[in-house]
């Protein structure tokens, strides 16, 4: 997996600061699911897969 660098347009760091402030862990994963992971995505990085284990032990 390669790294990847990612831009946040303002709207999505409001929603960002809003979380953290919030201390809401519900909106934070949705955050990372709807708007971290697809920007991976964009940039051509599918290492993770819903479908496929991490190898990271819970």
């Amino acid at each position: 997996m390669n790294a990847v660098t990612i831009t946040l347009e303002p709207q999505e760091i409001q929603r960002l600061e809003a979380i953290i402030m919030d201390k809401n862990k519900e909106e934070a994963l949705d955050f990372l699911k709807t708007v971290i992971r697809a920007k991976i995505r964009t940039q051509g990085s599918r290492g993770l897969d819903s479908q496929k284990g991490t190898g990271v032990p819970l």
